[in-house]
């Protein structure tokens, strides 16, 4: 592999960094490739000891590394990793400070995070939005930099496989050494697309493993839906707290009344075979759940809505898992003061969201005017289901 030209570094500069409760010396060095691709090189300790030096490439994220967002990794890893080096006396931290959104740059990163709370676009929309690659980095200057400061072997505290390619082929002798944050509702669904997409070696399962095995069961079965509460990142895809099975559009209470009566440590998940009931989403909350994931990527806005309203989040994860034939949803489509409308394939579910006698006055008041409403096909547990005469769905919405 050819060397990327070294420019003059700046530097050195010797300054007493505060890492692990006290002061240790390390030795700094700034190096501008041009182009927006500037690189700091912070050592501490020994570099030519004979022994591997401990590495950490970190890219630039202010998000994590300066406002500490709890939604990445970022700080994590780099809090361990110099923590690291100030306990041992010895490592090198290269840092990339133009490598914000894994190459982008700031004002794309910010664009990302617009991208998805906005318009709630999924990250494969995102990207293409962007016309940019999921992971843009290069990593040349590393190899340049490593060069320069002749350390020929390293240690490096890394989950990316790319990283530890990249410098084998470069001709660095590489030992590896784990560095993972600790899975959290927060930082969930940014860790699993990053072992997902780009390969990282993280320990947990994500949450396809979680879903395409309850996908698998109802294959076939567009009526039987799947459902189970689970506790992801515990390595136990497989051994959900719970799970229950329904062709009767009632998960949700069979879900409560399968689960645990003791709320398990860390943080459960319901995982869907199908899109959820809005009333079933306040039950989801009940059982202690900080999100409910579906295999979907485009999720009815007034779902969302719904879901923000319990206090949950409601993701998409429509990825490796996706199912290979379509599979209709019953959508939400409108909220109305006392009844829930959904579609599906031209037909009509409606559930009244109050009492059992509040669902039996709406129920009779469509049953008398079949004419105007259409034809009742199917009842269930608190919802019924309609074959609508044209102009059904008008006419539930003015009579609401």
């Amino acid at each position: 592999m050819s060397a990327l030209p070294l420019p003059a570094p700046d530097g050195p500069a010797h300054l007493p960094l505060r890492w692990d409760g006290g002061e240790t010396p390390f030795v700094l060095w700034h190096f501008d490739f041009g182009g927006g691709n500037r690189w700091v090189a912070a050592y501490t300790g020994e570099l030519h000891s004979g022994e591997p030096m401990p590495l950490r490439i970190e890219s630039a994220c202010i998000f994590g590394h300066v406002l500490r967002s709890a939604q990445c990794d970022c700080g994590y890893q780099l809090d361990q990793a110099m923590e690291s080096f100030a306990r041992s006396g010895r490592g090198l931290l290269l840092y990339g400070v133009d490598q914000d959104a894994r190459g982008l740059g700031i004002a794309a990163h910010f664009a990302i995070y617009a991208m998805r709370q906005q318009e709630n676009l999924d990250t494969d929309a995102v990207y293409a939005r962007l016309n940019a690659p999921v992971d843009a980095r290069s990593y040349e200057p590393v190899v340049a930099i490593l060069r320069h400061l002749g350390v020929p072997s390293v240690q490096l505290l890394s989950n990316n496989p790319r990283r530890e390619a990249f410098l084998r082929e470069a001709g660095f002798e590489v030992e590896l050494a784990a560095l993972e944050a600790p899975l959290d509702i927060h930082n969930m669904s940014t860790l699993m697309l990053e072992k997902e997409d780009l390969g990282y070696r993280w320990s947990f399962e994500t949450h396809a493993d979680w879903l395409q095995p309850l996908q698998d069961a109802v294959a076939g079965e567009p009526e039987r839906s799947v459902a189970c509460l689970a506790v992801p990142g515990g390595g136990s895809a497989g051994t959900p707290l719970a799970q229950v099975d329904s062709a009767d559009w009632d998960l949700a209470r069979r879900l409560a009344a399968a689960a645990p009566p003791v709320p398990p440590a860390g943080t459960p998940v319901v995982y869907l075979t199908d899109l959820p009931r809005a009333d079933d989403l306040a039950v989801y909350a009940g059982l202690g759940a900080a999100a409910v994931v579906v295999p979907f990527a485009d999720l009815p806005e007034p779902l969302r809505e719904a879901a923000a309203a319990a206090g949950l989040r409601l993701v998409d994860w429509e990825r490796r898992n996706a199912y290979r034939a379509p599979r209709p949803q019953w959508r939400l489509e409108h909220r109305l003061p006392g009844l829930d409308v959904y579609g599906r394939e031209g037909h009509l579910r409606l559930v009244a969201t109050g009492s059992a006698a509040a669902h039996q006055a709406v129920r009779a008041d469509f049953e008398r005017e079949p004419a105007r409403y259409g034809t009742l096909t199917r009842t269930g547990d608190g919802w019924f289901e309609l074959d609508p005469a044209p102009g059904t769905l008008d006419a539930v919405l003015t009579a609401r």
